[in-house]
């Protein structure tokens, strides 16, 4: 997408470029919005407290507007992506802060829960991973 709007319009492109929007906001659910779920970050990182804290920080916000971004990304999910609902139109949330809380939660993860080295194999800064699939992407889509 270039400002955005779909470099490529035919259907193929439209069903990857949603399909791939779609995953990250199931995805992005699990980590960040599903308290309850088994892959939230609250049951997973030991310290709540300081990851919150600079979870918040890295993405400039306070608790209530996570909150409200979180409820965002719900409504995505649940209204449009898991379950059809009846609504008229489908609501696509900007995707900028699911982008840095992953990038921060990865990298938490790497820094704190790795003694065992276990993530030997991963990418050691995502941004630049990310970064580098998306030129390749770019490359590909035009």
């Amino acid at each position: 997408m270039v400002d955005g709007k779909l470099v490529r319009d035919n259907a193929f492109w439209k069903t990857v470029n949603f399909n791939f929007y779609d995953l990250s906001i199931l995805e992005w659910c699990k980590l960040f919005a599903d308290v309850k779920g088994k892959h939230y970050w609250g049951k997973i990182v030991p310290n709540k407290v300081d990851f919150e804290s600079d979870l918040l920080s890295t993405l400039s916000i306070n608790r209530k507007e996570l909150d409200n971004y979180s409820e965002e990304m719900r409504k995505s999910r649940d209204k449009f992506i898991a379950h059809l609902d009846s609504e008229e139109t489908d609501y696509r949330p900007y995707m900028d802060l699911a982008l840095e809380s992953v990038i921060y939660y990865y990298q938490y993860i790497l820094k704190h829960e790795n003694e065992e080295n276990n993530y030997s194999e991963f990418p050691k800064d995502l941004r630049l991973f990310y970064d580098s699939c998306s030129k390749e992407a770019n490359f590909e889509y035009k």
